[in-house]
């Protein structure tokens, strides 16, 4: 691939494992809570799991090369339109569904449990697989060696997610601190219309006992 294709490539994948989110928000709370040994632990398995969600995705995506071209643009277009969604539900989803206390015991105690709990997260994290199959997608065109490709992307994605992943752990507080903010912002967004709702609710009930 080109320099600028590479470059348009990295700024994604950074963008997306910078964002405060579940996998930051549990690194970061093992590495508050547990000490350096929960960060190597947390760290390695989150970024091991985001790489096997890569690898799922890279398989999936090797085989539109074998798809005729007329084929392949739908899904390429297909894959564009689910990348504009992506970015509405980044922004619109919280990004911690629990804020979690400091004192909040976490799943995970040795070495292996942190390891096992970060990489259960992030593997499983299909927001990821989604992202990765849409993306990559974009890069095939019948005139390049897919699986090299891929192989050179999955190497980048994981240089980039353990730089992203090690950097918020390593700024604990300050990672959890971001990602309870956008949460709490986030749940308060739109208060009005949660009333809203509410009240109609409560109104019908009214009127239906009155009848």
């Amino acid at each position: 691939m080109s320099a600028q294709v590479w470059l348009v490539f990295c700024a994604a994948c950074a963008i997306l494992f910078a964002l405060p989110s579940p996998i930051s928000y549990k690194v970061a709370s093992y590495a508050a809570i547990r000490g350096k040994r929960a960060l190597i632990a947390a760290v390695t398995g989150a970024t091991i799991g985001i790489v096997t969600t890569i690898t799922a995705a890279s398989i999936l995506v090797a085989g539109a090369e074998f798809l005729p071209s007329t084929v392949l643009d739908i899904v390429q277009w297909a894959g564009t339109g689910w990348l504009m969604l992506f970015s509405l539900w980044t922004i619109a989803t919280p990004a911690a569904r629990e804020a979690n206390a400091d004192n909040d015991n976490l799943r995970g105690k040795s070495f292996g449990t942190i390891f096992t709990d970060c990489f259960v997260l992030s593997a499983l994290r299909l927001r990821y697989f989604g992202f990765f199959v849409a993306f990559i997608v974009q890069f095939v065109n019948g005139t390049r060696d897919v699986i090299e490709m891929v192989s050179q992307m999955q190497a980048v994605a994981l240089l980039i997610a353990f730089a992203c992943l090690t950097i918020q752990a390593s700024f604990a507080r300050l990672t959890i601190r971001s990602v309870r903010r956008m949460s709490v912002t986030k749940k308060l967004r739109n208060p009005k219309r949660t009333h809203f709702i509410a009240g109609r609710a409560v109104t019908a009930g009214y009127r239906r006992i009155a009848a």
